[in-house]
Order: C-alpha cells, then structure tokens, then sequence
C-alpha cells in the first residue's frame, strides 16, 4: 500500500491573478512528482492551529519541509538583521509544532533547503540568518543565477551517514538559499558538507530525521541519485 506523504506547504503572498485573493497556499510541483515517482502519495498540508497537528500526523506516513522563504530568527532568541528576507511567522509556528511532534512519535521527516533548515531550528539548533554577512569563512554562491535543475557545487558526505548508503560522496548539487544552519543539536548530526565548510546535510541516528539544503526535486530526472532519496525516506517508513 502506497504511503501517504505530508508535503508543508508555502504561502503565496500576493494577490493571484486565478482567484484574486492572498494568500494562497501551494506545493512545489517538483516535489509532488518526486513523491509519486519514488512511489508515495503526496498531500498538500498548509498551516493549521498547533492542537489539530496529532490528528492530522495519524493519518501520515512521512512528511516532507521544502523550501521556502527565510525563517524568523526569534524562533532562534536573535533580532533580524538586516540581510534577512521575507519571513512568514505562521508557517514556521506551524512547521516548528509538526517536526517536534513528528519527532516525538517517530514520523520519518525530510527536509529539503529551508526545511533543513527549520528541522534544526526546531530541535533547538541555530542557522545564519544571512552567510554572505555573518559566515565566518569565504562562502561559495550559493544562490545560483543558472536554472534551477543544474547543479552548481560539490559537496562530501559522511562515510558513515546513511545519506553515503543512498547517493555516495562528491555529489554535485543546485543551490538556492543565503541561509544555512549553524550550530547543530545534539541528538543531529552533520552528514555533508560543500568545500566552503557550509553544512548541506544532517540526519539523526536511524535517518528518521533526514535533511540536505540542496534541491534534490528540481534534479532527480536526470540523476537517479536524487531520486534515492526521496525513495529511501518512503522505504524507511515501517
């Protein structure tokens, strides 16, 4: 039987032409395709109040957090500086709750750029709020002008990470974000990085928790490797 996939959704903003209303709420198609070509069923999960979340988990498999805009940094006790982005306080109220009750009852999550980046938030970790003025190091681009599907930059991962089992080591990967986690809690560990030191994937002991900050849904058509890991984290649901 054909597991049932939470994807969290985005916020469109803006008015839309469609309906002529804000705020909207939508999925990334790419990773709706994802889903189905590694043999899920994707359900769209836009924000809803923090008590229905037990409810709805009981009727999911797995949840995925794709990307999205950048996250407030009070979750984190910080002021914003003035390189931060756009934020939506109600999705990462929504998406904190959902990974901390993910975790809790042992739904295997995966996140993907900004859902990386929550995951760790959640958990009690931190990220920068923008690399290019608060990394300590020189930093790759590691928001590309080229298309989306093309990757950019290699990374390394961890030998001993079961991200190494599904895609391998040297992988060359897209990259769309300014922010990225910094210190990561106990309980996660750092499964790749890209030469700059910039950390690109975490996952916990037995992978249910699993996150890299590339995007994989915008690259599995034309590398099989990608789409490991979609499949991997629907074969790690029991």
């Amino acid at each position: 039987m054909s597991k049932l996939i939470g994807i969290s959704a985005d916020v469109y903003l803006g008015t839309t032409p469609i309906i002529n209303q804000k705020l909207m709420d939508f999925v990334p198609r790419p990773a709706v395709d994802a889903v189905l070509a590694a043999g899920g069923i994707p359900v769209s999960l836009p924000y809803i109040p923090k008590e229905d979340i037990n409810s709805l988990l009981e009727k999911l498999d797995g949840v995925i957090f794709p990307g999205g805009p950048d996250i407030d940094p009070t979750f984190m006790g910080e002021e914003p500086i003035p390189e931060l982005g756009v934020t939506n306080r109600n999705r990462d109220i929504f998406e904190i709750a959902l990974i901390r009750t993910a975790v809790a009852k042992h739904v295997p999550i995966l996140g993907i750029c900004r859902g990386a980046q929550i995951i760790n938030v959640a958990l009690g970790g931190s990220i920068y709020q923008d690399l290019a003025s608060q990394y300590p190091g020189k930093v790759l681009k590691h928001h590309q002008s080229s298309p989306g599907e093309q990757p950019t930059h290699f990374i390394s991962v961890n030998r001993d990470s079961k991200l190494f089992k599904t895609i391998g080591d040297n992988i060359f990967v897209n990259s769309r974000h300014h922010q990225a986690i910094r210190n990561v809690r106990e309980g996660l560990k750092v499964v790749a990085k890209a030469s700059d030191g910039v950390i690109e994937g975490i996952e916990n002991a037995d992978a249910s928790v699993q996150a890299v900050q590339w995007h994989p849904e915008n690259m599995w058509q034309d590398d099989s490797r990608q789409l490991a890991i979609f499949r991997d984290f629907i074969e790690r649901i029991k």
